[in-house]
């Protein structure tokens, strides 16, 4: 009783409090990671303490309290919000101003703005992640907050934790059609405004300068870099899988840099055997930046843009997940055009790395052809090298300390080594930064690139032939090419140091986790191209099925199926006429409906006060004849009586009582004792009753 005025009054009950503090904790959790971790202990104390009021009734934070908590908080989050960079700022004000609102819950409108704020929560969520749990997890944080908003408006709290949650998940299950129906039909607009997150994490690995080392720090890490599916589900032989990110033109002496290229027009209507097409899945990575198949030749998304170096670049950094469609060339063939600014491609500094000049000038000498010299340096790489994750660090004139004292690198010390020399020797060279290999996924027909694949190698200018890609992989560990990069490099200690490096060799040593790791890649590769990139599906999707799309059908799509279900669902409701039943009553018919079973004489009959009724079957039935005037006498004090501080415990003892008398009634009809009684008071004689 007391919970019925509570509610009509506006005020929230126990178990609805309850309910926003569990939404609370449950929208804010994937975002823990995002927040300092003084706020999130700040908000765990804060939780626990205002449950604990719940409760116990008692250790209510003072006023005082109160102020100081949200003078802290404020603080705190001000200066964590100027110091951050991205979408932490915002994730950690939105959590702050919920925990605080926390202390005090007491009105439905104290309700609604939490759940209000709990829904940015979870939508600010997916900024973050967008992989297949957090969708799941999110689908549980809509949940919550139904549930939340479905014990504001419940009266009794006796079954607050189990009650909502089937009565949510009823109501989300009916949503599925419409949501499917929006979801396919419903045109893809472009956000109001524009927020991008860039993640640490997120990272391409290769950036716009290299030097030996940088390369091989990415074998550190497992995570992926992009997917690739091909039109006739057949990828290239493994060593034709070189993947192009980015070309090196600048040598300062230390390292190598991107210089400023010009774009260049799409190659379309390209058609031999050697063309392949696919599509490309790529990760955030920061950068504009693509990745294509070498040699690259168009590609049909307007937002890719192909420059003279054969590189692609996105029109805006990669902030999200991007899918697009290329075509390449496996064999390049050259277009008989001169080298343009040639001596750029011929420029090393002026001194420096004397045993390697003079190498060169040993090749002159002899009068070495381009290719003679190119043979001669790969010779050197085949008998008196090493290819390793750990090479020695090279101090002072690094080229020549590579080439001989250490000899031993990893690809960018190989192919650093090579453009100089080649560019001392006359030949214009420059290094190509990409990736080489991919694992290939059966289940789904796609490869796999992971950022352990990053490769460094050189393109030098012959002519007659144009650029002619040099690999000094191929000479020093030929198997590299080949061979999948994590089975050649397992047991070195640097591959995957910052990954789950006993998760891969499960894999490799258990044939059903390997199974198992690309199945749920394949999973993964399914959300991310028909859920997250469906608006790039939905053109050809919609025309397949309706053939030409215009604004017109557009709308019919759209209406019509929303149209029939609003007409379904107002006809349910019209169709069923559902009567409001109070809380206690529905105990009063459940008791009553579990006498019928035995005897339709035992039903309350209609007009039958809750006190004739328990009276009439005392007579008929006393064996639980005290329990049910104590079952009445709560009734009568609970649905009549004036409201008292000790309601709701008279509630819980209520339905207790009510749940020991159907268990006695239960198990006295299983002894028959209830049909005898029915028996003695006469079977056949219809009580007849009063309408009150």
């Amino acid at each position: 009783m007391a919970e019925v005025i509570n509610q009509t009054s506006g005020e929230l009950t126990s178990g609805a409090k309850k309910w926003l503090l569990i939404m609370l904790i449950i929208v804010s959790a994937p975002q823990l990671m995002y927040v300092p971790l003084w706020l999130a202990a700040t908000g765990g104390c804060l939780l626990f303490w205002v449950w604990l009021t719940l409760e116990r009734h008692r250790y209510m934070i003072p006023p005082w309290g109160k102020g100081l908590v949200v003078i802290a908080v404020i603080l705190g989050v001000l200066v964590f919000s100027s110091q951050s960079k991205g979408l932490d700022g915002l994730s950690s004000l939105l959590i702050a101003g919920a925990l605080l609102k926390s202390m005090e819950l007491k009105k439905q409108r104290d309700g609604w703005v939490l759940v209000l704020v709990a829904c940015f929560i979870a939508a600010v969520g997916f900024l973050f992640n967008q992989s297949m749990p957090s969708a799941v997890y999110g689908g549980v944080s809509l949940l919550s907050i139904v549930c939340a908003l479905l014990m504001m408006h419940q009266g009794n709290t006796q079954a607050w934790l189990f009650l909502p949650v089937k009565k949510s998940l009823f109501m989300l299950l009916q949503s599925i059609p419409l949501m499917l129906i929006l979801f396919l039909i419903f045109p893809r607009i472009g956000p109001l405004w524009s927020v991008q997150y860039q993640k640490s994490t997120a990272k391409t690995g290769l950036s716009d300068r290299m030097q030996p080392g940088d390369i091989s720090r990415l074998t550190r890490s497992d995570s992926v870099a992009f997917r690739v599916s091909f039109t006739d589900n057949k990828p290239p032989a493994p060593e034709q899988r070189y993947w192009r990110v980015m070309t090196f033109t600048d040598f300062d002496g230390q390292g190598w840099s991107i210089a400023e290229v010009t774009k260049q027009e799409m190659h379309q209507g390209v058609s031999d055997e050697d063309l392949v097409e696919y599509q490309v899945i790529a990760e955030p990575s920061a950068s504009r930046w693509l990745f294509a198949l070498d040699y690259p030749l168009a590609s049909s998304a307007s937002t890719v843009q192909r420059y003279s170096d054969g590189t692609f670049k996105a029109s805006a950094a990669v902030s999200q997940r991007i899918s697009y469609t290329a075509s390449s060339r496996l064999v390049k063939q050259y277009d008989g055009h001169p080298l343009v600014n040639r001596s750029r491609y011929l420029a090393v500094p002026a001194a420096g790395n004397p045993q390697t000049r003079e190498m060169v000038r040993q090749w002159q000498e002899k009068g070495l052809s381009a290719e003679e010299k190119i043979a001669a340096l790969f010779k050197s790489y085949n008998q008196h090298f090493t290819y390793t994750l750990s090479p020695q660090k090279l101090q002072g004139n690094r080229i020549d300390e590579f080439l001989f004292s250490t000899r031993e690198g990893f690809c960018e010390h190989f192919a650093n080594a090579t453009a100089y020399a080649l560019r001392l020797a006359g030949i214009p060279s420059r290094v190509v930064g990409g990736y080489l290999g991919g694992e290939w996924n059966a289940y789904e027909e796609y490869l796999l690139i992971r950022q352990y694949e990053a490769h460094a190698w050189v393109e030098a200018w012959l002519d007659g032939k144009g650029w002619v890609r040099l690999d000094p992989t191929t000479a020093v560990a030929p198997e590299r090419v080949i061979q999948p990069f994590d089975q050649l490099f397992s047991s070195s200690p640097e591959f995957m140091a910052d990954s789950s490096l006993m998760a891969f060799r499960l894999q490799q040593n258990l044939a059903w986790v390997k199974t198992l790791s690309l199945r749920y890649d394949a999973l993964n590769y399914n959300w991310h191209r028909w859920i997250l990139g469906y608006h790039q599906q939905q053109n050809n999707l919609l025309q397949d099925w309706f053939g030409q799309i215009s604004v017109l059908k557009v709308l019919l799509l759209l209406f019509i199926p929303v149209g029939c279900v609003l007409m379904f669902v107002f006809w349910w409701l019209l169709k069923v006429q559902t009567r409001w039943m109070h809380p206690l009553d529905k105990e009063v018919v459940a008791i009553s409906d579990l006498l019928a079973k035995v005897s339709v004489e035992l039903k309350r009959a209609s007009g039958e006060t809750v006190q004739m009724y328990s009276v009439r079957l005392a007579e008929t039935l006393p064996e639980i004849g005290p329990e049910l005037d104590a079952w009445s006498a709560l009734y009568q004090g609970l649905r009549y009586a004036d409201v008292s501080a000790q309601a709701e415990e008279t509630s819980r003892l209520y339905h207790r009582l009510s749940q020991q008398l159907m268990n006695k009634i239960k198990r006295l009809g299983k002894q028959g004792i209830i049909g005898k009684g029915v028996k003695q008071a006469g079977v056949g004689k219809r009580i007849e009753t009063r309408v009150w």
